[in-house]
């Protein structure tokens, strides 16, 4: 415990992330950014300990920079994630090095008072860093692995081209909820299946929900550059209804389902307009990529359907702000961005109602949740019913706007990264003193 920190002042924080922007494989990389300058917001002094991939081994330098207030600290690493999980030569390396600068971080001018992890990879390296310190180890999990898992079709895909072992990522998963001493879950669907898991002796936990960022949202509002873009889309899309769907390319996000939903869809009637075939843009990558644009020929849809791929956040958060409705038909979220980012924009979500998006559009009045059928794991949506609620969105304009501005009501009311940084900080807090 750091002897300098007053009892009531926000205290010194590491956060442990392999991701962190510029670099973004994941969502991981958005929570690390989200909760390191919400920190600072709260009057945090906050050290991102991090990697910088592409450095060859035998050029590993360090690289130290302050972005928002936050202090990035990056580890020199040829990638972020390798091909092998658990313990291999390369995993155990890049463990190393980030506990390594933790402890030089350290000794150059005292220990933190809480360590943070949003990124369960780094479990090794922020567990024996917190311990030796004896300071609190706080793990937020971002996933439910069980419950994504079994819609793979052959491993679980960290990233497009990198897999990982579901044993090793359930390992992980079981140590930092068990040694933490507390781990934050990002919404409740989370906390009651994962709780589920480990009825025995776990750390204890509570539920912390993320949430967007208000002045990154209005800035996208006030760039005239989407409605550009939108002009310029291919086929129908330039001057027909838009349908805006974001996340990766993986079979538990259902885009296989939205793909099919849309053939099926056809053309809508809206007012004032004559019947108009909905044009979709698809901003993601993953290893469904292939499969996805083989189904949209198969249905005679290519034209329809704009695969933007790997693009820049803000313009993602641009095509977010622009859609005439946003669809989300994932069959599991541990909590969805996303879904959050597209209400805050006032966009009508067509949203499966699972999980934590039922948290996030409990009811119609916020927007226009599909029954999805089945236990977890074998869960499945129906490509009519998630084509009837897009019909139903596109066709009634003034009522899909009315959701949609209740939705946006909704998340900056109880969803922002505002709340989401005062409850770690309260936390820390808590903790803290609890370690006095």
């Amino acid at each position: 415990m750091n002897p300098q920190t007053s009892a009531s002042a926000p205290g010194r924080t590491f956060v442990f992330s392999r991701e962190y922007p510029p670099t973004t494989v994941g969502g991981t990389s958005t929570v690390a950014r989200n909760l390191s300058t919400g920190l600072r917001a709260e009057g945090h002094d906050v050290t991102v300990i991090t990697t910088l991939p592409g450095t060859p081994d035998a050029e590993r330098e360090n690289t130290d920079e302050v972005l928002d207030g936050v202090r990035v600290h990056r580890v020199g690493t040829s990638s972020v994630y390798h091909t092998d999980t658990g313990l291999s030569d390369q995993s155990i390396r890049v463990h190393r090095r980030l506990y390594e600068a933790a402890e030089q971080l350290a000794a150059q001018a005292a220990p933190p008072d809480v360590v943070i992890m949003p990124d369960l990879f780094c479990y090794p390296e922020a567990a024996m860093f917190a311990r030796r310190h004896h300071v609190p180890l706080i793990n937020i999990l971002l996933q439910d692995f069980r419950a994504i898992t079994p819609y793979d079709r052959d491993g679980h895909r960290v990233t497009s081209g990198v897999s990982a072992e579901r044993e090793h990522l359930l390992d992980l998963e079981r140590k930092a909820v068990h040694r933490s001493d507390h781990t934050v879950f990002i919404s409740r669907a989370l906390a009651d299946a994962t709780t589920g898991y480990y009825p025995g002796n776990t750390a204890p936990s509570g539920v912390v929900h993320l949430g967007v960022d208000p002045a990154e949202i209005a800035a996208v509002e006030a760039d005239p550059l989407p409605w550009s873009r939108r002009r310029r889309l291919p086929g129908t899309g330039a001057n027909g209804p838009l349908l805006v769907a974001c996340g990766r390319l993986v079979p538990v996000k259902g885009f296989d389902i939205l793909l099919t939903a849309l053939a099926r869809l056809g053309s809508v009637h809206r007012p004032g307009a004559s019947q108009e075939e909905p044009h979709l843009v698809l901003v993601g990558v993953g290893p469904e990529e292939p499969h996805l644009r083989r189904l949209a020929a198969d249905l005679g849809i290519t034209d329809r359907i704009s695969f933007l791929g790997d693009i820049p956040r803000r313009d993602a958060l641009g095509w977010m702000s622009v859609a005439d409705v946003a669809v989300v038909p994932s069959l599991w979220e541990s909590f969805c961005y996303v879904c959050a980012e597209m209400m805050a924009f006032g966009r009508p979500v067509v949203s499966a109602a699972v999980d934590s998006l039922r948290e996030l559009v409990p009811s119609e009045e916020y927007g226009y949740p599909v029954r999805v059928d089945g236990p977890s794991g074998q869960r499945t949506l129906s490509p009519d019913a998630l084509a009837s609620s897009l019909r139903q969105a596109l066709a009634h304009p003034a009522e899909a706007r009315r959701r949609g501005e209740a939705a946006r009501r909704r998340i900056f009311g109880h969803f922002t990264n505002t709340t989401f940084a005062a409850g770690i900080s309260a936390l820390t807090r808590d903790l803290t003193e609890g370690a006095r």
